[in-house]
């Protein structure tokens, strides 16, 4: 129990992600751990399979067979709804198509998925988690700590002169980490010198992408199914009434094959077997299936939304102008100093984390960022956007001009 709680603890959500990001590495990893810690203890703790034995089974020999049983890959035979069907001469059928009919039975109806659910929840839970742990790799490799970052900005300890402070300093910090990065000598901050948290982050979205895009395969593998839309093929049976001795999904009745050498002549016993796991099962993995839908959707949209955030300046000047005309109404007057303010002292990786602190902290940190960092915009020597330089033809009369108005 200690395991799963500091497990739990581990994959807490975080403020350096959306929302979108908390539902794949955080709620998705918490549901598949908890899956997976249901489904171990009912395998040690309930029955997971008991198995209907002759009267001459005694003691060791019925348990060897129900712990064969269950390690053993067993075999789902469809209950016939024809009674004519059922009345057929058994010895016969065995004397003369036993060989055949086992082996057919054997390669089409495997049942051999029951004793992995636990690891296999629990491979799915890791393969969630790994694209943060990534993420979070890159941008410490990056020099940045986003979620202390935005944690800080939303701290309410000390007075409003400490906040302050501590807003200015985190101002000056995002503002100059473009500068700072030049001091660096590593490959990774000299490739990525403006937008290395930026697009670290945006390579965690396409992971989480990929991933749930595989999750859908490892599901269809796994459970032997013919399609991957066997979550709706399932739900679909169950609304019309169709449960598992009609359809053989998830059954709950399941044949078993094994041999006993006894001296030199080896018997063959066939035994019908509960498999009460799969009750459980099979609402775990049709949830599961429903929700990885849910989960593409959402991935998709949210990568898709945050690529388009990526390209172009327009974006940017749209998120950041109605804090900047709020700040310092003049600026609608002057929409070039704007453009520079956007272009020149923003970096993208600035604007991302901007972009970030607004969705897990709200507005007002934001504005009180942007505010300092309008300020240091406004009064940096040199300034920190590039005017276009006079030309030689064109400077002389304006320092002629300049001359008259001193005389005068």
């Amino acid at each position: 129990m200690n395991v799963i709680q500091n497990l739990l603890s581990a994959v807490s959500p975080q403020s350096d992600g959306d929302f979108v990001d908390k539902l794949n590495y955080c709620a998705t990893t918490i549901g598949l751990v908890l899956a997976s810690a249901f489904i171990t203890g009912w395998s040690f703790v309930g029955s997971p399979i008991d198995c209907w034995f002759p009267a001459y089974y005694k003691g060791w020999w019925a348990e060897y067979a129900l712990d064969y049983c269950y390690v053993q890959n067993t075999f789902f035979v469809p209950f016939a709804e024809d009674k004519a069907e059922r009345s057929y001469n058994w010895e016969s059928l065995v004397a003369e198509n036993h060989d055949r009919n086992t082996t057919t039975l054997k390669q089409t109806n495997q049942i051999g998925y029951y004793q992995w659910v636990p690891f296999i929840l629990a491979l799915q839970a890791m393969l969630f988690y790994f694209p943060v742990v990534i993420w979070r790799l890159f941008y410490g490799m990056a020099g940045q700590n986003v979620t202390s970052l935005c944690n800080t900005c939303t701290a309410t300890e000390g007075n409003e002169e400490s906040r302050k402070a501590t807003i200015s300093t985190i101002a000056g910090y995002i503002s100059q980490k473009r500068r700072r990065n030049l001091h660096f000598q590593t490959r990774y901050q000299s490739t990525f010198d403006k937008s290395a948290v930026f697009l670290s982050y945006l390579f965690m979205k396409i992971l989480f992408l990929i991933n749930v895009l595989l999750q859908f395969v490892l599901l269809k593998r796994m459970l032997g199914v013919d399609s991957y839309f066997w979550g709706a093929e399932v739900t679909t049976d169950l609304w019309a009434g169709r449960e598992w001795p009609e359809t053989g999904n998830f059954p709950r009745v399941t044949m078993c094959e094994y041999e006993v050498r006894n001296l030199d002549n080896i018997h063959k016993h066939a035994v019908q077997c509960v498999l009460m796991i799969n009750m459980f099962n099979e609402k775990i993995f049709v949830a599961l299936w429903w929700w990885l839908c849910v989960l593409t959707a959402a991935t998709l949209t949210n990568t898709l939304y945050w690529f388009w955030r990526a390209f172009g300046t327009a974006r940017t000047k749209q998120f950041v102008q109605p804090y900047i005309e709020d700040i310092d109404p003049k600026v609608k007057n002057n929409r070039g100093k704007l453009q520079q303010f956007v272009t020149e002292f923003l970096t993208p990786d600035a604007v991302f984390l901007l972009r970030l602190i607004e969705q897990n902290n709200g507005k007002t940190p934001v504005v009180e960022l942007l505010r300092d960092m309008w300020r240091r915009f406004n009064t940096a020597v040199p300034p920190p956007y590039s005017a276009p330089p006079l030309l030689v033809k064109d400077a002389a009369p304006l320092l002629k001009n300049f001359q008259d108005e001193s005389e005068m």
